[in-house]
């Protein structure tokens, strides 16, 4: 059965609230209508007061309202879309790119007779000078926060969705075959991280954003953080949880191999935590609830102090969350990240695949196989 594409959920939500229109402030909810990805990896910049908005009319248009500085996308997938910039880096004059993007929405609003609106907006990232401008210009424009709602509408992806994860999936299992071929002892965290981010945009052809745990030794018993100058010893660790971004979609996963030769307390652990995650990806498919998922693994294993999983898209955290109190079940066309651990004081073990939720049950999209051992 075809699910409704993302304009027709959203147009559904815009029926639920009786909103009129939509303004969409969050990097990630306006990749997921625009197509417009903002590079977050430079920072933000000094010239703008946001890379990006988009004002939504459903069935009607959309307007995406951008720096002039920034790189548009050519088109949005399945809907009209009309790009306005406004004026963001000057060095003639002084810079006024606050007033500029105001300016710019002032036109947008009074053009189209949204002056009155039912406004839908995401309160969280809905800078203030914004809302300030809104309401004085304004008075008769109402507000309601559809942040919920549009976490919700996300969690299903379309098919070009689906195919834009696959790709990042896919620097995923680069990222673990590097670390497989490069991690040795004397090597630092830092330098193993370089390399195996250096096969990654090898592969992309261009620098990608990147979050990453490569941790090691005892490190991996806090269960991740920041690769540092630490010297990989023999025996150690490594703990590789590598979250790439390609074009504004996340791929993720997770290995953990040791350097060298595994004591049997650590080959239990990798072995126990390896069928956790397969009893986990056996009972993925629709209808069952994202708490159920969860707990299967932390019965096989043991509680384990972090999410069991978690969707995946245009943020590398999305609905649905698996964990012990949510109650969201399973569709078609979510895709889940399922992530499993044992810690314990001197060393912790994760593995992680990206599964793809189909009719009967789910398609595993990180193709690499979990291995404890280095390739010789």
């Amino acid at each position: 059965m075809n699910q409704p594409s993302r304009f027709e959920r959203l147009a559904l939500i815009q029926k639920e609230t009786q909103v009129d229109a939509f303004l969409f402030t969050t990097p990630s909810t306006v990749k997921w209508l625009s197509n417009y990805f903002y590079n977050f990896e430079t920072g933000p910049s000094p010239f703008q007061l946001l890379p990006a908005a988009l004002i939504v009319q459903p069935g009607r248009t959309m307007y995406l309202l951008a720096a002039d500085n920034e790189t548009i996308p050519a088109f949005a997938p399945g809907f009209e879309m009309t790009i306005v910039p406004y004026a963001s880096y000057v060095y003639e004059k002084p810079l006024d790119f606050t007033q500029q993007f105001l300016d710019k929405l002032y036109g947008i609003i009074s053009r189209h007779n949204i002056k009155k609106a039912h406004l839908g907006i995401e309160s969280g990232s809905l800078p203030l000078a914004v809302f300030q401008f809104l309401t004085r210009q304004f008075p008769q424009m109402k507000f309601t926060d559809v942040t919920r709602e549009i976490a919700f509408i996300k969690a299903f992806k379309d098919r070009d969705e689906i195919d834009c994860i696959r790709a990042a999936s896919h620097l995923c299992d680069i990222g673990q075959t590097a670390l497989l071929k490069h991690a040795q002892e004397g090597l630092t965290e830092l330098g193993l991280f370089s390399l195996i981010r250096l096969e990654m945009e090898s592969s992309a052809g261009t620098r990608i954003p990147v979050m990453a745990d490569l941790v090691s030794g005892t490190r991996t018993a806090t269960g991740g953080g920041i690769p540092t100058n630490k010297v990989i010893q023999p025996g150690d660790l490594i703990l590789s949880d590598i979250t790439p971004c390609l074009n504004g979609y996340w791929g993720d996963s997770c290995n953990t191999v040791v350097v060298g030769t595994a004591n049997s307390s650590q080959r239990e652990a990798f072995k126990r935590v390896n069928e956790a995650l397969h009893i986990a990806i056996q009972a993925i498919r629709p209808g069952v609830k994202a708490m159920e998922i969860d707990s299967l693994m932390r019965k096989h294993i043991g509680n384990f102090p972090h999410h069991g999983g978690h969707g995946v898209g245009t943020q590398y955290h999305e609905e649905p969350r698996i964990v012990p109190c949510n109650a969201m079940e399973l569709v078609p066309n979510m895709v889940i990240a399922l992530e499993p651990g044992m810690y314990n004081p001197d060393f912790g073990i994760r593995l992680e695949h990206l599964v793809l939720v189909t009719e009967t049950g789910c398609e595993i999209l990180t193709k690499f196989q979990h291995c404890f051992e280095l390739i010789s």
